[in-house]
Order: C-alpha cells, then structure tokens, then sequence
C-alpha cells in the first residue's frame, strides 16, 4: 500500500487510481455497516442468501459472460457507453451500468449467442469476482475449439455455498464449544445476529449493493493486470489448394 502512494510512485495514473482504489475498499471493509451488506452478498453471515436464487431484487445491472461472447461487436454498436470491445480479447465487457435500459434491452435481445444478461447488483459482485479467476483465451482461438468452456453463473453461485456452508460449520463448531456453558443461551440469542437493522432504507441498501459491484469489477481488472496476456502464438493459416 505504502508503495503506491503518489509521493513514491512517481505520480504515476494508474498506481495512483489503484491507491485511491485501495482506500475505497478499506473504507468499505472498516465500517460496521458496509462491511455488513459485503458479508450477506458473499455469503459470510449466517443470514446470507444465496444472490442467484433470491428473486427478491431487481435485476438492473448488465453483465456480459465473456465466455461465451463471440465478438461480433453487435452491443458495442447498439449501445456504445455500456459496452465496448477488449482489444487484446475481442470479447465485449460492460464499462458503464447508466446507459439507457431500453438500448441495453435491444442489445440483448439482439446478441446471437445470448451472452448479455441483467442481474442483480449482488450477482454482479459475484460473478465480477469470479471472472477475475479464471484465464481467458482471444476470442479467435476460443471459435476454433481452444480453450475451456466455462459456466461462470454456476461457477459463482457454487463458490457462494462453499462459503456459506464453511461459515455454518463455524457456527457449529461455536456452538459445541459452548455447549454447558452459562454462556449457551445468550450465544443461542446471539447465533443470528440481527443481519437486517441495516435496511432502514431500501434505497441505501441498494446504493451500497452498487457500490460493491462497481469495487468487484475494478478489482477484477487490477488483479487480472500481466496475469491475461495477449497470445504469442498465431493460429494456423489455412492452406491454398495450391499448397494441398
């Protein structure tokens, strides 16, 4: 953290936006309140329900499964300030949630292999997330059968119940610990905590939802920073029928 500091970096952008970032987070992290909303959508409190099988919310925010984009650049054309081209990938991605929901809409419906979805803040959170761990390949090697066929909804929602089921077992474990103890009944009182005193406002919480979101997808592109690489290698040319 030190070393990105504007004063050692040299006053470099992107060091400096990447510190600015980092404080961003820890504001997040060390208020009781935000920290709490992060816990839920992730799947760390007790209380926590799974994001993709809570139909509760609205789904207002876009997400493009890079996986299965193809490149044909349909979205980037229809709505041009909510998606654009990667130019080491050729795949769309999402670099603005204001555009105008209508063209959006016209842009999925529109998409040949049906890869823009609307979710809802916290599944944009989780699969920003999970996006940053896997590696992908240009989109030209994947039409030739290069490189793995990924489901990044289950995929995030699976990681999502890994999570929970650990914090459960913690719980248990707590609980055993305490079992015969004076302590047992406030410990019981206490087990599920009050998850929901946050939601004074519904509009806060969505706010807040937002903001995660907006956190998980810069995240995603730091840590993936030198780790995708455009590919060294060319595919191979087709041959003319004079060669054959």
């Amino acid at each position: 953290m030190k070393a990105c500091h504007p004063d050692l970096s040299g006053d470099d952008p992107e060091t400096t936006n990447f510190c600015m970032f980092i404080n961003e987070v820890y504001e997040v992290l060390s208020d009781p309140v935000q920290r709490m909303v992060y816990d839920e959508i992730h799947g760390y409190a007790l209380t926590s329900i799974n994001p993709f099988l809570d139909d509760s919310t609205s789904k207002d925010h876009t997400f493009v499964d890079e996986f299965s984009c193809i490149g044909c650049k349909n979205c980037a054309n229809v709505t041009p300030d909510v998606f654009r081209i990667e130019e080491d990938f050729g795949r769309a991605r999402v670099y603005s949630q204001c555009g105008n929901p209508t063209l959006v809409q016209q842009a999925i419906d529109s998409c040949p292999v049906d890869c823009i979805h609307w979710t809802t803040a916290a599944q944009l959170s989780l699969l920003e997330d999970e996006m940053r761990r896997v590696e992908r390949v240009n989109v030209a090697f994947m039409l030739s059968g290069m490189g793995s066929s990924v489901d990044v909804f289950r995929m995030a929602s699976s990681r999502w119940e890994k999570r929970q089921a650990k914090v459960l077992e913690q719980a248990k474990v707590r609980m055993m610990k305490q079992k015969g103890l004076d302590k047992t009944e406030s410990f019981w009182n206490n087990l599920w905590g009050k998850p929901r005193d946050y939601r004074s406002s519904e509009e806060e919480v969505k706010e807040r939802a937002r903001r995660a979101a907006a956190a998980a997808r810069r995240w995603r592109e730091y840590s993936r920073s030198g780790v995708d690489k455009p590919p060294t290698i060319k595919l191979p040319e087709a041959m003319s029928n004079e060669e054959k």
